[in-house]
């Protein structure tokens, strides 16, 4: 009986531990999907002529496929002048998630300048 105990002891804790491990490999993996979108974004974003930069872009949702199941991501894009001639700005792609009613975040951010004219 007092082995029995042992044993079923042991294996509580042995599933607390791969609770735990799975738990932390998801959280893992929705931040190298935020990644991963907030690159793809900030190329896109990098990919355009330097007068077609605004202040704000309208954020949107992101959907990726994560585990067979949804998870929505916000990403939100903003430019703003690091010069006072308007020729050097900073890029910057926001993407935002939930997990476990906790929110994370991963910023992505470049400079791009214009020669003179």
């Amino acid at each position: 009986m007092v082995a029995l105990l042992i044993m079923i002891v042991g294996m509580v804790g042995l599933l607390q531990a791969i609770g735990i491990a799975l738990e932390h490999n998801l959280r893992n993996q929705l931040r190298e999907e935020s990644v991963y979108a907030g690159e793809k974004y900030m190329n896109e974003l990098r990919g355009k002529s330097f007068e077609s930069y605004s202040a704000s872009y309208t954020p949107f949702a992101y959907t990726s496929a994560l585990r067979g199941r949804g998870m929505v991501y916000s990403v939100e894009r903003s430019t703003a002048n690091l010069s006072a001639d308007g020729l050097t700005k900073m890029l910057m792609v926001t993407v935002k998630w939930t997990f476990k009613r906790v929110e994370y975040q991963n910023r992505v951010t470049a400079t791009v300048s214009q020669a003179p004219s």
